[in-house]
């Protein structure tokens, strides 16, 4: 074994019992004295008391004692998510050292963990299709050699190289399409028995903001081996619903620790027997309850009401026809995984999207629902549509009133590049869009796209895929204009645009706008009422989808948003 140790880096951030654990674990090791030890640990949530109790007692905790050779504390006062402190602290230490131990506030350690990482990494240095060192393997009900390759990266205690994480990519959009383009999707989910992908498309949408899968997806898209022990090394004790993706379960929990695991050369291909045992135990641990408690679909007869329908509506024959094949369309794209370009005919001609559920989602709403039905003074008014996204909104438009003038507004570049190909598809004319944001002022905004309909403007460029793009003020395409119907759905942006335009809104006709409620911001529904109430409009409110039923007993959170109304705006006294 090299006389050089890998540093080890923990990532610690309110879990002082846990910590302790990890602590008390790590420093039985027999090598933790010739380690050196760096900590991270991740600022508090918020201004509650109890919040910064226990941050500032896990800090406490780290100062206790030498748990290692030498201990470094790296104190962060605001909150970054475990996600931005694992990618950002493996990154920095990684490029110093070469090579890192990585472990988290949850992961226990056998004595014998640090001599098998460093004995790894040592061994397969120059072996650059090794790309992951892992200290955990899973319970399977199976035997095992003492090491093999299993190339799910496990991160529950692991180790890597700096040349190797060299390759880890931030971005699970792009990982998700190129791993779906490379027809290998049901490779990546273990021949469908774990939701890895499912993963993936949650840290797109915004539902999720992890790190371990899109490491994974690196690791995949290179053909990247992955070494793990047998039995396991590491325990995770957070499914105690303390972490942030974990629950209650017991399926991942090793009684008994092994001591000692010898690293020998293992030949460089993964083990069918450990991917055999894998998908067994996914299979086995997401399989329905074997209780027989199934429901039975009703099936009611229709042979007389469908018999007497074509007498009774001529029509009923051919709208019956549109509708099977309406459903059947339907069905077919809810099989395309999200965040996967398609095509279809559903608004009445060939139409492109970027995301198969928002989609489906937008053509409900806007098509079958007609939640943007309304009728004009003549056969060509004048729209402003903020928030084009890839066209829907203005396909509808288009239907109910063809000759209609159109100004749309849509930051992201996905988006109004797919919105501009089905404007050229339907041939429409009279349309204006603007690769541009809606704001108070004329600048330059950081803006997080999510690769379907719920990109935002954010405070910074903290986070994952935040890019800068260019926004002007609404109330400058509003002075002197007469405007049939404004439309607004810009993700939370909403109070700041109108509340700069409170003058010429009194140009609007009709108003409609997608508000929202925003997780952790001050909400501001009221003052947003008051500004259509002085413009002259008397409003009406309705729930598009996201709400919670019984708000006193859980609020439901939807990438960052708890709540949404439609909130219509007409002239009335």
């Amino acid at each position: 074994m090299s006389t050089v140790l890998s540093p080890v880096v923990l990532f610690v951030y309110n879990r002082p019992h846990h910590t302790r654990m990890t602590l008390e674990a790590l420093h039985a090791n027999a090598l933790a004295d010739a380690t050196q030890l760096i900590v991270y640990a991740d600022g508090q949530k918020g201004n509650s008391f109890e919040e910064r109790a226990k941050t500032e007692e896990v800090r406490a905790i780290i100062r206790e004692k030498p748990w290692c050779g030498s201990v470094e504390l790296i104190e962060f006062e605001t909150n970054r998510g475990l996600a931005t402190s694992v990618v950002a602290g493996v990154t920095e230490v990684v490029n110093q050292f070469g090579k890192v131990i990585v472990l988290e506030d949850d992961v226990v350690t056998s004595p014998g963990f640090l001599k098998y990482m460093n004995e790894a990494l040592d061994l397969y240095e120059e072996e650059e299709q090794v790309m992951h060192i892992s200290g955990y393997m899973f319970p399977v009900k199976g035997k095992l050699p003492p090491t093999f390759f299993y190339n799910t990266a496990s991160c529950w205690g692991w180790a890597t190289w700096k040349n190797r994480w060299a390759y880890f990519r931030d971005d699970a959009k792009s990982l998700f399409r190129e791993i779906y383009n490379s027809g290998r999707l049901k490779e990546f989910d273990l021949q469908n028995s774990v939701d890895f992908s499912r993963q993936l498309q949650d840290n797109i949408s915004g539902n999720k903001e992890t790190w371990a899968v899109k490491w994974y997806a690196s690791m995949f898209l290179r053909n990247g081996l992955s070494l793990h022990p047998w039995p396991s090394l590491t325990n995770n004790i957070g499914h105690d619903l303390t972490g942030g993706n974990c629950g209650i379960s017991m399926a991942f929990h090793w009684d008994h620790l092994a001591e000692v695991i010898p690293v020998k050369k293992t030949k460089l291909i993964e083990s069918p027997a450990a991917k055999r045992l894998m998908i067994k135990f996914y299979t086995d641990l997401y399989a329905p309850p074997k209780d027989g408690t199934y429901y039975r679909r009703k099936i009611i007869p229709l042979k007389l009401r469908k018999s007497l329908s074509p007498i009774i509506n001529p029509g009923f024959r051919k709208k019956n026809k549109r509708e099977k094949w309406i459903h059947k369309e339907k069905e077919r794209i809810k099989k395309i995984p999200r965040y996967i370009t398609g095509e279809t005919n559903l608004p009445g001609f060939p139409f492109r999207f970027i995301d198969s559920a928002s989609f489906l989602f937008m053509y409900h709403e806007i098509f079958e629902k007609e939640i943007y039905w309304f009728k004009a003074d003549s056969k060509q008014p004048y729209i402003i549509d903020c928030g084009t996204n890839i066209g829907l909104s203005i396909a509808y438009f288009k239907k109910l009133y063809p000759e209609s003038m159109i100004l749309g507004f849509e930051p992201d570049t996905e988006s109004h590049n797919t919105l501009c190909e089905n404007i050229t598809l339907a041939g429409w004319k009279g349309i204006e869009v603007m690769n541009k944001a809606l704001w108070s002022d004329k600048t330059r905004l950081y803006f997080r796209p999510d690769g379907a309909d719920g990109g935002k403007i954010v405070d910074d460029n903290s986070g994952q895929s935040t890019i800068l793009v260019s926004a002007v003020r609404l109330k400058n395409f509003l002075e002197g204009k007469s405007v049939d119907l404004l439309k607004i759905d810009i993700e939370g942006a909403e109070f700041p645009v109108l509340n700069d335009c409170r003058e010429e809104l009194r140009q609007v006709k009709r108003i409609f706008i997608e508000y929202h409620s925003l997780s952790g911001e001050l909400q501001n529904l009221d003052n947003l009422l008051a500004i259509l109430k002085d413009a002259g409009f008397r409003y009406y409110l309705s729930n598009p989808g996201l709400s919670s039923e019984n708000p006193f007993r859980e609020v439901i959170t939807d990438a960052g948003k708890e709540m949404q109304l439609n909130v219509y705006g007409i002239r009335g006294n």
